[in-house]
């Protein structure tokens, strides 16, 4: 991600929240800064598609390569900021990484996502795409006040 870009993904990247019943570490600059030179310490490629609406980055997606181009790819975000949703953005930004990823990362077989099962509208992008079910799988979370005396 461009640096002059960093603080643009940061505010689109709140529009993950909308889907999640939590709210995670906020998002900046920096940590979208941090996020990238993990991923790159541990010798893996981050591709990020955006698109931009002025200086707003109105949707994007992230994906994170294995070093060598080999194998399955992980997809890291994917969010449309409010405001822009309803214009197929979602749908663009991945298969703009789908074609980006076959022509610069021909060894990459497999890109494993992950939705939250009331998401509908990115299972239909995933779907619409090519991607197929492969498991599913719960989450759960409690408040830390919430544990009995004895489990803490």
């Amino acid at each position: 991600m461009p640096d002059e870009h960093a603080e643009a993904l940061a505010r689109a990247k709140h529009a993950m929240a909308d889907f999640a019943e939590y709210e995670g570490t906020p998002w900046d600059a920096h940590r979208v800064r941090e996020m990238a030179e993990i991923v790159a310490k541990r010798g893996d490629d981050l591709y990020t598609v955006a698109a931009l609406s002025g200086d707003v980055i109105a949707g994007f997606t992230e994906v994170v390569v294995p070093a060598g181009c080999a194998g399955r790819a992980a997809q890291y975000d994917t969010a449309v900021l409010p405001e822009h949703r309803g214009r197929r953005l979602g749908i663009w930004v991945k298969a703009a990484m789908l074609r980006w990823l076959g022509e610069e990362c021909p060894g990459v077989r497999e890109i494993e996502t992950d939705n939250s099962g009331d998401n509908a509208h990115m299972i239909a992008v995933n779907e619409e795409l090519g991607f197929r079910l492969e498991r599913e799988s719960l989450e759960y979370q409690a408040a830390v006040s919430a544990l009995p005396a004895s489990g803490r």
